[in-house]
């Protein structure tokens, strides 16, 4: 499931400069970024403070995925995710850009 693709093609067409995503193995949403994570939610993905919900935060700009930390999930876990995302053909413009995962690179 992706959800907000509207909110990434703003970003890949430069009418905003970052963005917000929420996304775990269940799928990916793309909002402003003047919204929280919290507050965007969909079966099975929900993004928690305190690490209470199932889903990861990042932040986007062109060419970067930053993503913050989460403990329920190891490098090579988000790697593994990241990598199933950016196969659907939704993310595909995606594929190439920067990956950190609490500020280390990850490849998926």
């Amino acid at each position: 499931m992706i959800l907000g693709l509207n909110h990434l093609e703003s970003l890949m067409t430069s009418q905003v400069f970052s963005l917000k995503m929420v996304f775990n193995a269940s799928g990916a949403i793309f909002l402003p970024v003047k919204e929280q994570h919290r507050d965007h939610k969909a079966p099975g993905i929900s993004y928690e403070d305190d690490y209470k919900g199932d889903a990861m935060a990042a932040m986007l700009k062109p060419g970067a995925i930053e993503i913050r930390f989460h403990k329920r999930y190891t490098d090579q876990a988000v790697a593994r995710i990241l990598k199933s995302l950016l196969a659907t053909p939704e993310l595909a413009p995606m594929v190439g850009w920067a990956i950190t995962y609490q500020g280390r690179p990850l490849t998926p």
